[in-house]
């Protein structure tokens, strides 16, 4: 009886060698493309230009243009980065919101142009 004892092996002694899963896929950053912001009018912003955060323009890489999505139709506003802004929230001229007809506080996707 001595020897059947002798030849088990302890299971966890066995799991404990086997990586988990994850160990074996790798940790992949997840990269950003767009996000879902909120757009506010503001009257001191030049038409055609958007006002957005530094800290959101870098997540999503943002050069000097950005892509606004609303209803499923695309616009392209230049980009004025600006250090004191929430990463949530971006500001318009109120004439181009009229134009798209978005209202004060609309949700919208905003992306890099490319």
């Amino acid at each position: 009886m001595s020897e059947s004892e002798e030849n088990k092996v302890n299971v966890r002694d066995l799991v404990n060698v086997i990586p988990p899963a994850s160990a074996l896929k790798g940790e992949k950053k997840v990269e950003v493309r767009e996000k879902r912001v909120k757009l506010k009018k503001r009257g001191d912003v030049q038409k055609g230009f958007v006002i957005i955060s530094t800290k959101l323009a870098a997540e999503l890489k943002i050069g000097e243009e950005v892509e606004i999505s609303v209803k499923g139709s695309r616009s392209r506003f230049k980009a004025i980065l600006q250090d004191a802004l929430p990463p949530y929230e971006i500001y318009a001229n109120e004439s181009d919101m009229m134009a798209k007809g978005l209202q004060d506080n609309s949700t919208v996707t905003l992306r890099s142009a490319k």
